[in-house]
């Protein structure tokens, strides 16, 4: 639920260059908008999102879009959507790249001492640096089940290269804790910033583990004589010389992170871009643009049924789906392979009028990201009068026990004319036992038969 005492309502205000390759929208929100683009484009359905709260300009936050189009950028962007955070003004992030030094300036202190010491303690401001301009959301999260998130997250500032600096540095941090309990052993009701340098899972070279901004991860410098640190996760792109539909001089390359959050847990996230400042000036934007890399809730596709009914309408099976997350999801039932989709009952009844082989399929798609799951098996339905024919009064001479079995079975027959051979079949319709009849007492070992 959204707690209307707390969060800034949006509207529909902006929507830059809709003809680029990088288009940008600021939130549009009524009641429930920022939880739903917070689920939809984060973590998915099957987790409850609550207590949401921004702090910040509203035209700071807002969704992106990418496509890629090489005669349009020489480098690839590598993400195509999701939220972008920034400490200034979202149409600051779209190029072209004509300026060095383009930001808007809030001129808001955010007052944070946990914050302020966390930066100082790692680094990334020096203790006379204060802290403006922010743009922070949080909120509060539970997941249904054990639940991993991979993030990819690129961080790009008009800092880079000329204003790269402790002393105004621009920092984005990824916080987690857990709280109301103490369910998941990774996290506590201190903070932890999951976001880190150290905690980029694509990085190709050796990572100084510091918060991200631009005087952490940042290019050697000829002009400043400064080294460089975290070069890796670097891309220069002033004057848009390696993407000129990004407006920021120099970006990260979309760098992977991982969250696994327990079932049973609760957690506060608060993701925060901000402005260093000394000396009054916090004009040069930064911004950070996350997308979800993937949603995986370990989720198993699967579907089991019974042994066939028959009668004079046909074999009845009942299918009963068991993967392992049933909420938020439509199921798709092919009976027959053609193609059409005879049922979207989660556990349905379905009478096959012919004998045959079928490929029976279950499509499971998730309503919230869209993304749709299949799994299929035969299942082969016999002659209905085959297998009823023991119990037909012109085959009464015929006797089976004992029923149920477990190690043996015997067959009986009064007259062999009525039966030439014995053939056993499993669930599936699989032929696991062929034998001709010679003797009136037929003998089965079934105690290895699944």
């Amino acid at each position: 639920m959204i707690d209307k005492s707390h969060i800034i309502f949006f509207c529909f205000l902006l929507c830059f260059n809709t003809m680029a390759q990088l288009e940008l929208s600021t939130i549009v929100t009524d009641e429930n908008i920022i939880e739903n683009s917070i689920v939809e484009d984060l973590f998915g359905c099957n987790t409850y999102v609550s207590n949401v709260n921004f702090t910040g300009n509203p035209e700071s936050i807002g969704m992106f879009n990418y496509i890629q189009n090489d005669n349009l950028c020489s480098g690839e962007f590598g993400l195509d959507r999701g939220i972008l955070m920034t400490t200034g003004m979202i149409n600051h992030a779209l190029g072209p790249n004509n300026s060095g030094d383009s930001g808007q300036e809030w001129n808001v202190e955010y007052d944070n001492s946990f914050l302020h010491n966390y930066l100082v303690e790692h680094s990334v401001i020096t203790p006379s640096v204060s802290l403006y301009d922010a743009c922070v959301l949080e909120f509060d999260i539970s997941p249904e089940s054990f639940a991993t998130f991979d993030f990819e997250v690129i961080f790009g500032s008009e800092e880079y290269t000329e204003w790269m600096s402790p002393y105004y540095a621009d920092a984005f941090c990824f916080f987690v804790s857990e709280i109301d309990g103490d369910v998941d052993p990774n996290f506590d009701a201190n903070p932890t910033n999951i976001m880190e340098t150290g905690n980029v899972l694509n990085a190709n070279c050796d990572i100084t583990n510091k918060p991200i901004s631009a005087w952490t991860v940042r290019p050697y410098s000829q002009m400043l004589n400064m080294q460089g640190m975290n070069e890796c996760l670097y891309l220069d792109n002033q004057n848009g010389t390696f993407c000129d539909e990004i407006g920021y001089d120099g970006y990260t390359i979309p760098m992977l992170f991982n969250l696994s959050l327990y079932p049973g847990a609760n957690y506060r996230i608060k993701i925060v871009i901000l402005d260093g400042v000394s000396g009054g000036f916090s004009g040069l934007d930064s911004g950070v643009f996350i997308q979800k890399s993937n949603l995986t809730n370990n989720n198993q596709i699967d579907f089991t049924w019974v042994e066939p009914e028959y009668s004079s309408l046909g074999a009845t099976v009942a299918f009963s789906n068991i993967s392992s997350v049933t909420t938020n999801n439509t199921y798709l039932w092919d009976f027959n392979s053609d193609g059409e989709i005879d049922s979207e009952d989660p556990n349905p009844i379905y009478i096959f009028e012919n004998t045959g082989s079928y490929n029976v399929t279950l499509q499971v798609i998730d309503n919230c990201t869209g993304l749709s799951n299949s799994v299929s098996y035969d299942v082969v339905i016999n002659d209905a009068l085959d297998i009823t024919s023991v119990s037909d009064n012109s085959y009464s001479d015929i006797l089976i026990y004992p029923n149920p079995s477990s190690d043996y079975l015997i067959i009986s027959f009064d007259n062999l004319d009525v039966c030439d051979s014995v053939v056993l079949t499993n669930i599936s319709g699989q032929i696991v036992y062929k034998h001709s009849v010679e003797n009136p007492i037929h003998h089965i070992s079934t105690h290895h038969y699944p």
